[in-house]
């Protein structure tokens, strides 16, 4: 008698969807693309558009999803996927560019501070920093009664304002090290020199 796991069945049962949703769209797109190429180029052009939109739509919806399905996991999920699934539908949605654009205004003070303390940084201090950050939910998991499910999502949003500063460390330190000196340059600092 063999034993099944309720998860396992789950993530099978999703992939099969999936896979079968991505033969179904082929399937009516192939049908169309050959109906257009009997009728004329422009109503392949349109199809082909109307293809490339759905293929965005689905690389970035999923990305999106799945950082929201790992996010109860350990780690950073949304707060690193949901910016980058949101960037893949802004490569091709309206709706999407301007709700990047409308957080990209409203963080701007946020990252402007973050800027200006991350070409302060030496480089070397983000790592120990992300650890000792993570050390925190990591504690809260094991000796806390509060449910694992809210602290990990809880850690991954609030982590993204850590990863920013993180990343514009690197850049800062890059920018500042191609200046040839290992200081930051006038230039990367936004001074006049």
């Amino acid at each position: 008698m063999a034993v099944t796991l309720p998860i396992f069945n789950f993530w099978f049962e999703l992939t099969l969807l999936s896979v079968l949703a991505c033969l179904l769209i082929y399937g009516i797109f192939d049908t169309r693309f050959q109906v257009a190429r009997a009728k004329g180029a422009a109503a392949v052009e349109v199809l082909r558009r109307n293809s490339r939109r759905l293929w965005i739509l689905i690389a970035g919806t999923t990305v999106i999803i799945v950082g929201i399905v790992i996010s109860p996991l350990p780690g950073p999920g949304f707060s690193v996927l949901g910016p980058i699934g949101l960037a893949i539908l802004a490569s091709e949605f309206v709706w999407a560019k301007k709700l990047t654009n409308q957080i990209k205004e409203k963080s701007g003070p946020l990252r402007d501070a973050t800027q200006q303390l991350a070409l302060k940084t030496p480089k070397w201090v983000p790592i120990p920093v992300s650890l000792a950050y993570w050390s925190v939910p990591v504690l809260l998991a094991i000796f806390s009664p509060v449910p694992q499910f809210m602290i990990w999502p809880a850690a991954s949003i609030l982590f993204a304002p850590v990863f920013l500063w993180c990343v514009l460390v690197y850049r800062a330190n890059k920018a500042g090290s191609m200046a040839g000196d290992g200081k930051v340059s006038p230039a990367a600092r936004g001074e006049a020199a």
